[in-house]
């Protein structure tokens, strides 16, 4: 009797679903079970127990797959097929490959990429001939970032997380961990950003980790506190994948470093594999995903550049430092009671020169870097200058 286990969009949906439930925060096995349950009397039609999970390959690398046969199974052949992505993994796709070991080894190339591996067991004992499930292999790097970190008029500091060389732009899974001492924070918090399109989302969510407390060493939890410092963030879709807009940008962390603190470093690291599936995709695609943090009062976040001026005559100059993301600079002028934009530069701009013939005067002016799509008006008074024009 002859059994198959294809590959499973499902399987991809409730390993999502199960990272939607903010529990104790379990890492996903580099190996699972190819049953949730199987009954005494149809027990042994089945041979596989286990097979290592879906991979990225880095292209011109290896990877090896593992199956694990049940208990029962003590006389086994095996044999590993390989299918190339977009045939849809009929039955006349597969071809034989590599080893008749319970291991298959291989090397990623460009006609291995996307492409789906199984192991054909059969138990030769008594004939049964059962499929592991369906794993893909994928070359596809990514990386997600935390970029500029600008104050905001609260107090808070705005910290884009951006997902760069995505696939079509798009993305089903993505979990990552941020980590921030916490004797010297707040508030911390998130949001999406409006231009990323969510798919069909069944989880997004923004929480403190938790860590489980058995007090007694019964082996069973009592409680679950929250852990300093440690905050998820997750994504997943079921059959329509979420996508970043033009910006790469999937949404904000909003950090609030406690008073007096001038430098608060921010890390963001893997928690669970980002990958992307969905009804336009093949298998369970698995991204090389790395991951950078930031610092806020370091060089990767602003209050606004320093400006310095040279007055000659009616005509004055002004030149300011350089703020890391910064596209544009706007010179502002305090007028009326109001700050009115007078002249924009360009991000590689440090300098601007006024018209001649400007009139005698006090002129109070600041100028504004444009980060992330947005101008930096924050602590635009506590760095204004005073340029003053004589008669």
């Amino acid at each position: 009797m002859e059994f198959k286990k294809v590959v499973s969009k499902g399987a991809a949906v409730v390993a999502a679903m199960a990272m939607m439930m903010p529990v104790v925060g379990v890492v996903s096995p580099a190996v699972s079970n190819a049953d949730n349950a199987i009954v005494a009397s149809a027990a042994q039609e089945w041979n596989v127990r286990s097979i290592t999970e879906d991979q990225y390959v880095k292209s011109g690398a290896s990877f090896t797959f593992k199956v694990e046969c049940r208990e029962w199974v003590t006389n086994a052949s095996y044999e590993w097929q390989i299918c190339t992505y977009g045939k849809g993994m009929a039955d006349s796709a597969w071809q034989k490959v590599g080893s008749d070991k319970d291991t298959f080894t291989g090397s990623m190339s460009t006609s291995y990429n996307g492409a789906h591996i199984r192991c054909k067991v059969t138990n030769k004992d008594n004939g049964v001939v059962d499929y592991s499930p369906v794993r893909t292999i994928w070359s596809v790097a990514a990386a997600a970032k935390l970029g500029t970190a600008t104050k905001q008029s609260n107090g808070s500091y705005k910290i884009p997380v951006t997902l760069s060389g995505l696939q079509d732009n798009s993305i089903g899974i993505f979990y990552p961990e941020f980590d921030i001492d916490s004797s010297k924070v707040d508030n911390v918090s998130f949001e999406f950003d409006s231009n990323f399109s969510e798919g069909d989302n069944i989880g997004m969510g923004f929480y403190q980790q938790n860590k489980p407390i058995d007090s007694d060493n019964d082996g069973k939890t009592d409680k679950v506190e929250k852990v300093p410092g440690q905050y998820l963030l997750q994504f997943a879709t079921m059959f329509t994948p979420g996508k970043v807009g033009s910006n790469k940008t999937i949404g904000y962390l909003y950090v609030t470093p406690k008073s007096g603190v001038t430098t608060l470093k921010v890390d963001m690291k893997e928690y669970n594999s980002a990958a992307l599936y969905g009804d336009s995709y093949e298998g369970n695609l698995v991204y090389g995903m790395t991951y950078s943090g930031t610092t806020i009062g370091g060089s990767s976040s602003t209050d606004g550049p320093v400006c310095k001026a040279e007055v000659q005559g009616k005509q004055f100059r002004l030149k300011w430092t350089a703020v890391n993301g910064a596209t544009a600079y706007a010179v502002a002028l305090y007028q009326n009671g109001a700050w009115r934009c007078k002249a924009q530069v360009s991000g590689s701009t440090l300098q601007y020169t006024s018209p001649k013939g400007v009139k005698s005067g006090k002129y109070q002016i600041s100028i504004v870097p444009k980060v992330n799509g947005e101008w930096v008006t924050s602590g635009i008074k506590g760095r204004s200058i005073t340029v003053t024009i004589k008669s």
